[in-house]
């Protein structure tokens, strides 16, 4: 028996909630950075003195939007950028910097598709525009590449390392669905080999015993009509249930753990097949060739005898006439005929189930069967035949 594995859900925006701890931890950093006076990362764009903590103010909005990052990356972003450029004007701090690349890193791990495809063109106009700023207000192109640079250090590796993060929990997540939907195809294929060995069974069950039962069933019924036949029923009766027991032992032998294919009945056991239905008062004359028939694989001489006994129990349950031509030839395809001479084995009375195990054991072989009335011959005339490729000399059996 296999295990079913419940596999917890996985999505890419993990852990959604408010985050107040990694806000608080930025904090704290950014005051201390303030308290020992590094701030004025852009000293030439101060208009004049500015006191160092009125960076606490924007710090503190930065860090209340990094709270948030997680459910709305996008948002704090872009109200980020905007504090994170107006404190600039007044010569930018360490703390607030931080903080912007983190929002960065979440936009880029969090932000959802396809507006986060186009965050690293805004990175990529970044650097351009710093780049072109500084070379326009300082005509040093030296000093132009280290501001694109810088921009490209602070922005790109931040966005960079979200998005490659992004990346490897996607792939994660596929993996973890890949694992679900194998589980979920085993399951089926365990349940459609459960589904397929119940019928199996079911065939098993009804060619080993549903045409000894029916012939017990009409003896008995001849021996309670006639004084004469009842000790002849009787004998047929018991050689039948002897032969249903039988049948039933060597089913329960074949589903044992230890049971290898060839525990199974067998076309070789032919003669048997032959002199129980003639046990049962059939009379069956047999056409073999050659005689004895080669080496068979045990499945298509499996699917063989219970065709040939099944076959039988037809005639001997619809056929008024109670005789029956067995035929069978072995060349490139295994031939099973069984012909009913007299009056067609039709019955109001029967199922069709018997006919139908039939044809799905030689399908199971690839073979074909057909079963009714010999048109070109005597409609009255029944003729069951059976064709079930056999495999060539240089294939396995």
């Amino acid at each position: 028996m296999s295990q079913t594995v419940d596999l917890p859900p996985c999505h890419v925006d993990v852990d959604v909630d408010v985050d107040v701890r990694g806000p608080l931890l930025m904090a704290a950093v950014g005051l201390l950075l303030l308290q020992i006076d590094l701030v004025d990362i852009w000293r030439d764009s101060l208009p004049g003195p500015v006191n160092r903590w009125w960076h606490a103010v924007p710090l503190i909005v930065l860090c209340v939007l990094m709270a948030w990052r997680r459910r709305r990356p996008m948002t704090c972003l872009a109200l980020g950028l905007a504090v994170f450029l107006g404190e600039a004007m007044l010569g930018g701090s360490i703390g607030s910097l931080l903080v912007i690349i983190e929002l960065v890193y979440a936009a880029g791990l969090h932000g959802r598709r396809p507006v986060v495809d186009y965050l690293e063109w805004v990175v990529a106009g970044a650097v351009l525009l710093a780049g072109a700023g500084t070379l326009a207000a300082t005509r040093d192109v030296r000093s132009a590449v280290a501001a694109g640079l810088t921009v490209f250090a602070v922005f790109g590796t931040s966005y960079w390392w979200g998005a490659s993060s992004r990346k490897q929990l996607e792939l994660t997540e596929a993996e973890r669905r890949r694992a679900a939907d194998q589980a979920r195809l085993a399951e089926l294929r365990e349940a459609d080999a459960r589904r397929s060995e119940r019928e199996q069974m079911a065939r098993d069950l009804h060619d080993a015993l549903s045409g000894s039962l029916s012939a017990i069933a009409i003896h008995a019924e001849a021996g309670l009509q006639s004084e004469a036949a009842r000790v002849e029923a009787l004998r047929v009766v018991r050689a039948t249930s002897r032969e249903a027991m039988g049948e039933l032992q060597t089913m329960l032998s074949v589903l044992r753990p230890d049971a290898s294919a060839t525990s199974s009945p067998q076309l070789h056991n032919l003669d048997g097949v032959v002199a129980q239905a003639r046990a049962r008062g059939l009379t069956v004359r047999l056409d073999v060739s050659p005689d004895p028939l080669p080496g068979l694989p045990a499945a298509v001489g499996q699917a063989a005898h219970r065709v040939l006994q099944e076959a039988l129990h037809n005639v001997g349950r619809h056929s008024a006439s109670r005789s029956a031509v067995v035929r069978i030839r072995a060349r490139d395809d295994l031939e099973l005929e069984v012909v009913s001479v007299g009056a067609s084995p039709v019955s109001p009375e029967g199922s069709g189930l018997g006919l139908h195990t039939m044809r799905e054991r030689v399908a199971a072989m690839g073979g074909r069967l057909h079963a009714g009335p010999d048109q070109g011959v005597d409609p009255e005339m029944w003729r069951v035949r059976a064709v079930i490729p056999l495999p060539s000399a240089g294939e396995a059996p």
